[in-house]
């Protein structure tokens, strides 16, 4: 806990020494940690929704560890809603622009209203999908708590209908609930991505952004997830919950969607290229000049080169350890996409700008989502308890 306030800290420090000094660097390492940060709460919870709506035991075990994600997702409305005071600084088409553009759709207003309304109702879902899925377990919960904790799921159990009946309905509940969110997230995302994303660059147009923005998000979920599975895993000696196999289904996943992240991202560039769209070059024309080259094949290494080389073979996916050391070289590969993504098509001085604007917010970022995560972890078990698990299951597979 006391790590997550530091990290507040020198992020709130770098907000106000850079607010006056480079309004424009602040605003840039906020747009970036916003799409970053926020990708990977709502995955959290949509991981849950996936799992329910694909009918997927094996990550049973895994959904307490990626549920509080989404207890970030309060902080992340309140910071695009702080986003509204920043666009001049990152949205072009604010000022004369050349290139087609629709005025009509893109206001300052209407992306924030329009995206603001989206956001709180997938988030409102969210919520209720959380509630759904923890209620079961709350009763118990509360039992072995204190304080705060056993007032918020003494609350949350409130109109108790007995263990078995609270678990059939959870899962009732979820069952058509879960594949109403991964509905709403996929078009919520998409639009926002557009709107907040997209839209920094005047006259290009993809059809696939959407999904580079949320699966990538999704894939960093994943990775989170090896992570602290990981560790609860070595602190809690839970080796019968999560074993070489269940890592294994979980690395195997996480190798799927490296590669199809990256066959759209050149499903992407492919038609770009062989039809000779000069209008659409300007994605890649403004990450390979100005110095940002070097960080664009950076990026491509560390979201596909690296993670696909040391996740083609079997053996290693079922090694925790080794498993969660990939994922760290994933989320650090999708910060840089996600910095790639904004900072380009944004910044005109000389050079990629990086230093104490972007390092310390950041850093405030990572606190604020840690002490959200935090909290709401403290709450749950690491694990379901009033649910089935398959554990120890042999799979098959690359």
């Amino acid at each position: 806990m006391g790590l997550w306030l530091v990290a507040i800290a020198v992020g709130i420090a770098g907000v106000i020494t850079s607010l006056d000094a480079d309004p424009q660097r602040m605003w840039q390492a906020i747009w970036v940690n916003f799409l970053y940060w926020t990708a990977i709460a709502q995955a959290g919870v949509v991981f849950g929704a996936i799992l329910v709506a694909a009918g997927g035991h094996w990550g049973k075990p895994f959904r307490r560890v990626a549920e509080p994600t989404g207890a970030f997702l309060p902080v992340s409305l309140l910071v695009f809603a702080s986003m509204y005071y920043g666009a001049e600084y990152i949205f072009p088409w604010m000022g004369p622009v050349e290139g087609h553009v629709n005025l009509e759709w893109l206001t300052r207003d209407g992306v924030f209203l329009r995206n603001g309304i989206l956001l709180a109702a997938l988030y409102a879902v969210s919520f209720y999908f959380l509630r759904v899925s923890l209620r079961p377990d709350a009763r118990l919960i509360a039992t072995r708590q204190s304080g705060w904790r056993n007032k918020v799921l003494t609350g949350l159990a409130r109109g108790w209908r007995g263990d078995d009946e609270e678990a059939a309905r959870s899962r009732r509940v979820m069952g058509w609930l879960g594949p109403v969110l991964v509905g709403a997230w996929v078009l919520v995302f998409s639009l926002m991505s557009f709107d907040i994303s997209m839209s920094l660059m005047p006259g290009f147009i993809s059809v696939i952004w959407g999904p580079l923005y949320f699966l990538a998000g999704w894939l960093c979920l994943l990775s989170l997830v090896a992570i602290l599975a990981h560790r609860y895993k070595e602190r809690h000696n839970l080796e019968d919950a999560w074993g070489k196999w269940e890592f294994h289904d979980l690395g195997k996943l996480m190798f799927a969607f490296t590669i199809f992240w990256a066959y759209i991202w050149f499903s992407q560039f492919l038609p770009i290229w062989y039809g000779n769209l000069g209008r659409e070059t300007i994605f890649f024309e403004q990450r390979t000049v100005n110095g940002f080259g070097p960080l664009l094949w950076a990026q491509m290494a560390l979201v596909f080169l690296v993670p696909f080389a040391l996740l083609l073979w079997r053996r290693p996916k079922m090694n925790s350890r080794y498993l969660s050391m990939v994922a760290v070289v994933l989320l650090v590969g999708f910060w840089l996409e996600r910095y790639n993504l904004v900072v380009p098509s944004t910044w005109h001085g000389e050079g990629p700008p990086f230093g104490w604007p972007e390092i310390s917010i950041t850093l405030g970022f990572a606190g604020l989502f840690g002490l959200c995560y935090s909290v709401y972890a403290s709450l749950t078990p690491k694990l379901p308890i009033h649910e089935s698990l398959v554990a120890g299951e042999r799979s098959v597979g690359p």
